[in-house]
């Protein structure tokens, strides 16, 4: 009995205990500290202090599997106030002690959630988290942090970088990446298992989204991050999922479990989590070579049409027998396989077959194309939703959760106060009022780095906090901000408005990419080596031949894909190819040479000789010095082609052609002259998405030689079918609906119709409105009336929607009590939450021409398609 017990105690002193992975974590343990050895004291001295063998373990486990970025960017001594949070809700939480080894070790100790910043969330967060959940059960605990987290952070569109949770809260908004990035830590830091879960792209609509599912009892279960349901499995987007192709997360640590597994990594796994959400259906690709023999480890990229592109949902390669396998939706993929610069491709219909065979025959070049004709999964029935009564119940509990979050960013400076600062420092009051506004709950750290900044450099500190972008100001530091205006060098007047501009853009501009911002000019005048301080400004290419000696390139060790910031890869001496070129610009910069990433290639970039010259490393295949020109035009009027809406292109590197960056939404008619590319071969790909859900695409291959100015025309395919009329609408229900009765009176007057029922402050409804504001002019001049019905008032208002002057201008609010009058058009007998929004367009002889249930986004171009002349 004494041995029992013993060997029991020896168990629990242990967090891992499982020995054969135990072992694998101390060998990747082992490997990853040589990888890290130039920062060994920064992250591996924590070991010195008097630990626990579960902080140990806990420890080895986190460093073993960690992405480059965190080993260049942060301390031991921060992950390890991690680990003591992630330990200690285990040990107070009731549930703590039933979660399972290996779920606790992937989804609740992991302080990273995908590709944001990180901070100290856990710790500064855990007492306010376990007050708020003590007494409940697990599922309980779950659901109330998800209304904490509403009443901090609400829905709002933003730039690509993800920003830390503490940052998220401070500007009391975020897109849906950084709400299920926010959710899952503070889910993490009361010891729930929990994890983010996303489409990388819908099929039925050009955008993507994250939520969040939460572990209990052996069952994976799903809510929206910041969007509270009263109870699980349940949110606005339940229905898109139902339709998606993929659906998945990534697991940190190596694999310890048995889930559906897309790729398994050394440090990650992808998870496949589509069949909780939809019909799946496992489809097989065999691939060849010219000869017919099986090609081991090929590429195949299971592609999907999505914002004018078909892009990757996942790359599987092919095993022994040339065989990759994928569980996808029952929609229309492009299967795109190759191996060095060999490929094929081909569409697949996954509803009406499972496998297809590809021969790796083509080579990039030549002129040709194809129309593809692509359908998406079909819209499901709507599954029932919550009781009336839970609805109800739930709704007050948000409505007051939005008064606490109105409440903070009401104590967020006021124009009144900005003007008086921005008197008492003496600089613009307009561009400070503008600059407090956009910097939200992050107005304190502005104001205190403008107030001890020296009148000589106020100027330019307003420069600085100009060019940085909106989320910048809404999280920066006051240091860093520091750090750029006083270390800055200047090895030139810039004296015109035209040098000036590019002093701030390609000198004093602290961003790059998408890396996280620190102060790295002070950090680059201390540790680079004092001759190539002196000799870099007048020769850049002594950069180039410092990093290619000094940092080596690890790809896939980066698996978060976030880049490291300029001061970690001089001192991890390991990086990206990407986050290499970042530091590049960032040493350019810090010497007062312009340097930028080409938006285009993004290939790094200085400016000398009165132009701007690629660079290129030694493990990169240089192109001709040569350019060749390439001009778009379109005669397309009703949409004018927008990049990353109707086309895009793309050029072909290492088997694949991978599409060129510029700017999403961006006209076709706004791309002045020609576009100034390496020569090579190249891909056009346009779409048209119809209301039908089909999708009228077309790929286009050419080459571009060197010196060579070549025009091509940008033309969308067309839907053949007139409009048609599918039922008559009645307005004089609806005219009752509105405030203004006087102006809602006139609607027979217009030229046509649009109603809107939509849910207040849900995301869709958001996207819907985002659609409508850049077609503002198009649609004034359609001269239509919109009508937006809300399913419920909030405040005595109708909808903070009302104040956005950029809507068409005959547009007008009201409420549509219990939704009373879109049940007699539509919705019998299905749930009406999961169907919102739904619009209603119809002429002006009151023919209903187009409708639309539930999310989508490209609603306004959808409704350009259908105004008759």
């Amino acid at each position: 009995m004494m041995a029992i017990l013993l060997t029991h105690h020896s168990c629990n002193k242990h967090l891992i205990n499982n020995r054969d992975y135990l072992n694998l974590v101390t060998n990747s343990f082992n490997k990853r500290k040589q990888l890290a050895i130039y920062r060994n004291d920064a992250l591996f001295s924590v070991f010195n202090q008097k630990l626990s063998i579960k902080q140990k373990e806990a420890l080895k486990f986190l460093f073993a599997f960690m992405p480059l970025n965190d080993l260049a960017d942060y301390t031991g001594d921060f992950f390890l106030a991690n680990v003591n949070i992630s330990l200690l809700a285990k040990d107070e939480t009731p549930w703590g002690k039933d979660v399972p080894e290996d779920i606790f070790l992937h989804y609740v100790l992991p302080y990273r959630i995908n590709n944001e910043n990180l901070d100290s969330f856990r710790i500064v967060y855990y007492n306010e988290i376990s007050d708020r959940i003590r007494g409940k059960n697990l599922k309980e605990a779950a659901l109330e942090i998800n209304h904490w987290c509403h009443e901090k952070v609400n829905y709002q569109s933003a730039d690509i970088r993800t920003s830390a949770p503490m940052s998220t809260i401070l500007s009391a908004r975020g897109r849906c990446g950084e709400e299920s990035t926010f959710t899952v830590a503070a889910l993490r830091t009361a010891g729930i298992p929990a994890r983010q879960v996303y489409t990388p792209r819908w099929a039925h609509s050009d955008d993507n989204h994250a939520w969040v599912e939460i572990w209990d009892n052996g069952t994976w279960y799903y809510i929206g991050a910041c969007e509270p349901e009263p109870v699980f499995d349940q949110g606005w987007f339940t229905e898109p999922a139902r339709r998606a192709m993929l659906i998945h997360t990534k697991s940190f640590g190596a694999s310890l479990g048995n889930e559906n597994s897309i790729v398994t990594y050394s440090s990650h796994t992808e998870v496949n989590n589509l069949s909780k959400y939809a019909i799946t259906k496992k489809i097989i690709i065999k691939v060849l070579d010219k000869n017919g023999a099986s090609v081991c480890n090929a590429k195949v990229e299971y592609q999907l049409y999505n914002y004018a592109e078909f892009y990757p949902l996942a790359v599987v390669p092919t095993d022994e027998n040339g065989i990759s396998r994928f569980e996808t939706g029952l929609g229309d993929l492009l299967i795109w396989a190759h191996k060095d610069d060999d490929f094929e491709f081909k569409k697949i219909s996954v509803r009406e077959t499972d496998t297809l065979v590809l021969k790796l025959m083509r080579q990039a070049g030549g002129k040709y194309n194809y129309d593809l004709d692509l359908n998406v999964p079909v819209i499901p029935e709507p599954f029932a939703g919550p009781a009336p009564e839970l609805i109800e119940q739930n709704s007050k509990r948000i409505n007051n959760e939005n008064l606490i979050r109105k409440k903070y960013v009401d104590s967020w400076m006021k124009p009144e106060e900005a003007k008086r600062v921005a008197i008492n420092l003496n600089i613009d009051t307009a561009k400070f009022k503008s600059i407090i506004a956009r910097s939200m709950g992050n107005y304190n750290v502005i104001r205190n780095f403008l107030s001890k900044t020296p009148d000589s450099l106020k100027n330019r500190a307003m420069s600085l906090l100009e060019v940085i972008s909106e989320k910048d100001l809404r999280d920066i530091k006051g240091d860093v901000l520091s750090d750029h205006l006083q270390n800055v060098t200047i090895t030139q007047n810039f004296r015109g408005e035209k040098e000036y501009k590019m002093f701030v853009e390609f000198i004093l501009n602290p961003r790059v990419a998408n890396e996280m911002v620190v102060a790295w000019r002070g950090f680059f005048r201390k540790n680079l080596p004092a001759l190539l301080l002196e000799k870099a400004t007048g020769d850049p290419s002594l950069i180039i031949k410092y990093l290619n000696e000094n940092i080596k390139i690890a790809e896939d060790e980066n698996y978060y894909k976030t880049p490291l910031t300029p001061k970690g890869v001089i001192e991890l001496k390991v990086a990206d190819t990407e986050s290499r070129a970042i530091c590049f610009v960032a040493i350019c910069r810090s010497l007062g040479i312009p340097s930028r990433i080409e938006p285009g290639s993004n290939v790094s970039q200085y400016f000398s000789d009165s132009k701007w010259n690629d660079v290129y490393f030694n493990d990169q295949k240089k192109p001709s010095q040569k350019k060749g020109f390439l001009k778009m035009i379109s005669n397309e009027k009703n949409p004018i082609p927008e990049y990353y809406l109707h086309f895009t292109i793309a050029r072909f590197e290492n088997g694949r052609y991978n599409t060129l960056e510029y700017d999403y939404n961006k006209k076709i008619s706004d791309f002045s002259g020609e576009l100034s590319l390496s020569p090579g071969s190249f891909m056009l790909v346009t779409g048209n998405r119809l209301n039908s859900g089909k999708i009228l695409s077309n790929i286009s291959f050419f080459d571009l030689a060197g010196d060579e100015h070549k025009t091509i025309e940008v033309k969308l395919r067309k839907e053949t079918s007139e409009n048609t009329v599918s039922g008559k609408i009645d307005l004089k229900d609806i005219k009752n609906l509105f405030f203004d009765n006087k102006k809602a009176g006139k609607i027979i007057d217009y030229s046509g119709v649009v109603i809107i029922w939509f849910e207040p402050d849900l995301e869709p409804t958001t996207h819907i409105i985002n659609d409508l504001i850049p077609l503002k002019h198009e649609l004034d001049s359609w001269g239509g009336c919109f009508l937006f019905l809300s399913n419920k008032a909030r405040d005595g208002k109708l909808s903070k929607y009302e104040e956005i002057k950029e809507l068409p201008s005959n547009s007008f609010f009201g409420v549509d009590n219990k939704l009373e009058i879109l049940k007699s058009y539509h919705f019998k007998n299905c749930s009406l939450n999961s169907s919102l929004p739904y619009i209603i367009m119809a002429d002006k002889d009151s023919n209903i021409v187009f409708t639309s249930s539930g999310y989508r986004i490209g609603i306004g171009e959808q409704i350009l398609k259908h105004i008759i002349p």
